[in-house]
């Protein structure tokens, strides 16, 4: 047994369990003390006060963590934020006003979102996309969603981090069924589903800019569908998509002010087992839809849009109605199209009786015309007036203004060069001949065409018959050659029709 000792000098006031009973020196409440290892007894009543500060810290401890962890984040309006709050943690829920788009480097996106009471972007880090991607649960504008961020508030802007895609919840917004030739501009900034055949599917070069253009047609009309290679990655089995069935969801905008459609994920183009579903599959409120658009004005070749332009006569077409829409029908005299690198339109000359009207229209609605305009054919064309050299003229704004009436007839039966007149100008005439030696005009080439009534000049013009007509021509040659017959410098000429409008017959 260890024998007490004396307090030592200056501790003998200390009770005797702030000393140690075998050394004497001063302990404190520790129940052994630290010089000489002997125990030092205590009362009961420290030590218990002790054992339940250590119980009490450690329930206070669990207790902080237990409401870190299940404690509900508070649902804040983003219009009761004050710069205060800045890096706090808040739950939002409300609307999503733009889909979500990666960054340029691959490394996370961010999408607008809304409350009604403000808007905020919201950012996300690459692992977190790829996360909401494999789970398909990227937003897209018109969702309704819930979820914690990490507030940035500075004194111009505001913005929020998502902190974890486990508490990101998402409802999607059901997005109208439209019929292609119903989409319009007054659909802009909305989501809709469409579904078609895939006619084609343009990619774009290595290197280029381009989109991906997927060509899409229902039984009303077709559109075209633009993507980037990021989309077409999320695809599945991309390469079954020229003539697939397929049901998309796309976003509606505007580029240089017409329709635009483009595929916000790829995930978002389903390929169907077979044709979209028909009208008779439609719930009650599409079958009421398609009701009254059987009973609405009839429609013109716009995509369904309702008829509104003026259909007036070439002679009616002066410079008085600059600015005006109108629609016209006459056959076409001369199609002339834009030479390589050029920055000039097709243009096409409609002739009725003796008016004649100069149409112009740039590449990308001559992408969309379905049957492009040939000498003879009957076209309706609409477009806005213009005047262009004191001369109206009519500037067409979309390939689906464009519409064959009547194909040209066919070559008319090879008539004698004594029998052509100046009443045949305008005329399409076929003339079987012999080649004279060819004359260089510039922009086309001129030879004399002979038969054993008489000569005639004919006309080339290399921005319409294309090289691989023109290149085997040679003097001597016997020819069949159709064309309109004009007048230059008091001579009658036939100019050649464009495409194949000259065969070799010997």
């Amino acid at each position: 047994m260890t024998e007490n000792k004396q307090a030592l000098p200056g501790h003998e006031t200390q009770s005797s369990e702030m000393n140690c009973p075998s050394c004497g020196r001063f302990v404190g409440a520790v129940t052994k003390c630290p010089y000489c290892g002997a125990k030092v007894e205590k009362r009961m009543s420290l030590t218990a006060t002790r054992w339940a500060a250590v119980l009490l810290a450690t329930i206070g401890l669990f207790l902080l963590w237990l409401m870190a962890v299940k404690r509900d984040v508070p649902v804040v309006k983003l219009g009761d934020i004050q710069p205060t709050m800045n890096f706090a943690q808040i739950r939002l829920e409300g609307e999503v006003k733009t889909d979500a788009r990666p960054f340029r480097t691959g490394m996370g996106m961010s999408f607008h979102f809304t409350d009604g009471t403000g808007a905020v972007i919201v950012f996300i880090t690459k692992k977190q996309m790829d996360e909401m991607i494999e789970n398909n649960l990227t937003p897209k504008a018109g969702d309704q969603v819930s979820f914690i961020g990490s507030l940035n508030v500075s004194d111009d802007q505001m913005s929020m981090r998502l902190l974890s895609v486990k508490e990101f919840h998402l409802t999607r917004a059901v997005a109208e069924s439209v019929q292609l030739a119903d989409i319009t501009k007054k659909l802009k900034g909305s989501a809709i589903t469409i579904a078609g055949t895939v006619t084609k599917l343009e990619v774009p070069p290595e290197e280029s800019k381009r989109p991906y253009a997927l060509q899409l047609k229902d039984a009303s009309g077709e559109q075209v569908v633009n993507f980037w290679q990021a989309e077409y990655e999320q695809i599945e089995n991309p390469d079954a998509l020229p003539g697939a069935n397929v049901r998309l969801r796309v976003n509606v905008g505007t580029y240089r002010d017409k329709v635009q459609l483009t595929l916000g994920s790829g995930l978002d183009l389903e390929i169907l087992d077979g044709p979209p579903a028909t009208d008779d599959s439609r719930t009650p409120a599409q079958q009421a839809a398609e009701t009254y658009r059987k009973k609405a004005p009839p429609r013109d070749f716009s995509r369904g849009r309702a008829a509104t332009a003026e259909a007036i006569p070439l002679s009616d077409i002066t410079a008085d109605k600059k600015g005006h829409t109108v629609r016209v029908q006459a056959r076409v005299a001369s199609v002339t199209p834009p030479q390589p690198d050029s920055k000039q339109p097709f243009a096409v000359l409609l002739r009725d009786g003796d008016t004649s009207l100069r149409v112009t229209y740039w590449s990308n609605v001559d992408e969309r015309i379905a049957d492009k305009p040939v000498p003879g054919a009957l076209f309706e064309m609409e477009g806005v007036v213009d005047v262009f050299r004191d001369r109206p003229q009519l500037t067409v704004e979309s390939g689906y203004k464009v519409r064959q009436v009547e194909a040209a007839p066919a070559a008319p039966e090879p008539v004698a060069i004594a029998s052509i007149s100046a009443a045949d100008k305008g005329q399409i005439r076929t003339i079987e001949g012999t080649l004279g030696a060819a004359r260089d005009l510039g922009k086309g080439t001129a030879y004399t065409l002979t038969d054993d009534s008489g000569a005639i000049d004919l006309i080339l013009w290399h921005s319409t018959v294309p090289a691989d007509v023109r290149t085997p021509l040679a003097e001597g040659q016997t020819v069949a050659a159709t064309g309109t017959i004009g007048e230059y410098d008091g001579q009658l000429q036939l100019k050649a029709n464009a495409g194949p409008s000259v065969y070799i017959l010997r």
